[in-house]
């Protein structure tokens, strides 16, 4: 593998595995524009639950008043556990992009900066530059 500068190493450097920081910053910043995927839509229809999907506008978008079908602020189901924690009140029924978070339009960063999966190698003319181990 080919040499580095300094800030490049510690950009993509590998921290020891870090799991979800349980902040809440991620829900409280997008949820209230993402969108149900048919998978989601056939999960929640197969587990009968229908106050995830009275929650679904027409045009597909998530977290919103059943009765007037406008798009809420912040996600429904997120829980306040403390000043600087919160947890998801849905996991394990969460929609897609929720699971997916942080992606690659992300870095595989969430919002407070850190990696939460590991990155992917970096090449430059198809030549391997960094790869994380």
């Amino acid at each position: 593998m080919a040499t580095t500068t300094g800030w490049l190493q510690k950009l993509f450097k590998k921290e020891e595995e870090v799991s979800c920081l349980a902040c809440g910053d991620c829900c409280r910043e997008f949820s209230w524009h993402l969108r149900a995927s048919p998978q989601d839509i056939e999960r929640w229809r197969e587990h009968g639950r229908d106050d995830l999907l009275a929650r679904i506008n027409r045009l597909g978008w998530i977290w919103v008043d059943p009765q007037t079908k406008e798009r809420l602020p912040l996600c429904p189901f997120l829980v306040e556990t403390g000043p600087d924690t919160a947890h998801c009140g849905i996991h394990e029924i969460k929609p897609d992009v929720c699971r997916a978070y942080p992606s690659e339009a992300n870095f595989k960063m969430c919002l407070k900066g850190v990696f939460l999966r590991a990155a992917a190698p970096i090449t430059l003319f198809g030549e391997l530059i960094l790869e994380v181990t």
